[in-house]
């Protein structure tokens, strides 16, 4: 039986029409959408190629102690007597920051350099001998340095000897620092610490 060519071009034209409304129904998928991540909080800039000097300080401790106890305390008049120029000596001067490292001068011409990084305010620095990174100081958000720095005379005597040792160090976090469990409780210690300001060169007064 021979099928009618009209009926042949009806039957393709509803075919392609159909084929042509189910892609027209079909949804584009939606891309996903993307969450934005919070920026992680930004911490001061590290300082670069700039130098602070010197600007105060303030006593924190002066005292006599033994076994971790305070037997007596001395006005800040006593420093001269009991550690003479040594204090002026220690203290830095001028701390200058290159990159990761820093510099320090002293009076009479003293240098120390380290290897440095910052954790927020706080400075650290890298200790060779300890292979290990010890805090150093703190910056504040006056743009400023805050160094703790101690001196002590310790005096060890026993029926046969009486022994003698002086000191002084960065940042100490007390007296415990130079203690060790042998001699805390016979050693007797002049302890002084004391905390200096360091202001960005070009701002001092």
């Amino acid at each position: 039986m021979k099928i009618p060519a009209i009926n042949i071009r009806y039957i393709l034209i509803l075919f392609l029409g159909a084929i042509v409304f189910q892609s027209c129904t079909k949804t584009t998928p939606e891309e996903p959408k993307v969450i934005p991540k919070p920026e992680p909080e930004k911490g001061p800039d590290p300082i670069k190629d700039q130098t602070y000097v010197y600007s105060s300080e303030s006593q924190l401790e002066f005292g006599l102690y033994q076994n971790n106890n305070l037997l007596s305390s001395f006005a800040q008049t006593d420093q001269d007597k009991n550690f003479k120029n040594r204090p002026k000596y220690f203290r830095p001067q001028a701390m200058t920051f290159k990159k990761d490292s820093l510099f320090i001068s002293k009076a009479g011409g003293y240098k120390e350099s380290y290897k440095i990084k910052w954790e927020k305010e706080e400075l650290f620095i890298y200790q060779d001998q300890d292979k290990d990174w010890k805090h150093f100081a703190t910056k504040n958000d006056k743009n400023e340095i805050s160094l703790n720095i101690a001196l002590y005379n310790s005096q060890l005597k026993s029926e046969n000897s009486n022994a003698l040792r002086s000191g002084q160090l960065y940042n100490p976090s007390s007296i415990n620092d130079i203690l060790s469990d042998k001699s805390r409780a016979a050693m007797k210690t002049i302890w002084l610490k004391i905390k200096v300001i360091y202001v960005p060169e070009n701002v001092k007064s």
